[in-house]
């Protein structure tokens, strides 16, 4: 389960922010994985709670969003969604995809804290 290694990385994240802006606990953490990244938000959702039952980030809501997969074909242009990942449009089926949404994105969007 790799979801627990990247919770323990966004949590220093959120301790050092925590000192930076001089604040006491976190109210809400929100996520964002690209569809592609294979996170499950369900074993993230368990890793945080897992390792924040003490502590400024206890009781923190968590808001985590999986962004679609999106791309671009590098011969007809045309932009499309997909469920799962095809290096194929589906418009003109030979051209190749560009995708430029939903690949690797792991980030921190927002940390609320008091």
């Amino acid at each position: 389960m790799h979801e627990l290694g990247i919770v323990q990385s966004i949590l220093e994240i959120i301790e050092e922010q925590l000192k930076i802006h001089e604040g006491e606990r976190v109210v809400r953490v929100q996520l964002e994985f690209g569809a592609m990244t294979a996170v499950m938000p369900e074993a993230i959702e368990f890793a945080f709670q897992a390792l924040t039952r003490e502590g400024p980030v206890a009781g923190a809501t968590l808001d985590i969003i999986i962004l679609p997969i999106k791309g671009v074909c590098l011969d007809c242009g045309h932009q499309v969604e997909l469920d799962s990942y095809t290096p194929f449009c589906p418009a003109c089926v030979d051209g190749m995809l560009n995708i430029f949404q939903g690949k690797d994105e792991m980030r921190i969007v927002s940390i609320e804290i008091e």
